[in-house]
């Protein structure tokens, strides 16, 4: 019997924890809030835990996942960003900059 239970709460914590993935995985765009200096900004998150993030033509790849509400972003220097997943959107607090909401982005029709 326990360690039926213990079967249930592990599929169900793997259950949870893919889902909440799978929802947020996609592509999302954000303005960069300067109208002096426009900018394209994407973020795509990809199912393999990989992430690329582009500034008009520049690349930069990261790793990702999700923790609780949170998306939580390790960078290449070692460093991690912390965004807050909002209803179809993230929010992200960059040093040094204002806060930024990214709107996920349909996928193209097949």
């Amino acid at each position: 019997m326990r360690l039926e239970l213990c079967s249930l709460c592990l599929l169900l914590f793997i259950i949870v924890s893919c889902g909440s993935k799978d929802q947020v995985m996609g592509t999302y765009q954000a303005d960069s809030g300067d109208s002096q200096k426009p900018a394209h900004i994407m973020m795509e998150l990809k199912p393999s835990g990989v992430g690329i993030w582009r500034v008009n033509d520049e690349e930069v790849s990261f790793a990702w996942y999700v923790k609780d509400d949170e998306l939580r972003v390790n960078t290449k220097g070692g460093g991690v960003i912390v965004g807050t997943l909002d209803q179809g959107g993230i929010r992200i607090s960059l040093p040094g900059t204002r806060m930024m909401t990214f709107e996920k982005v349909p996928p193209p029709p097949h």
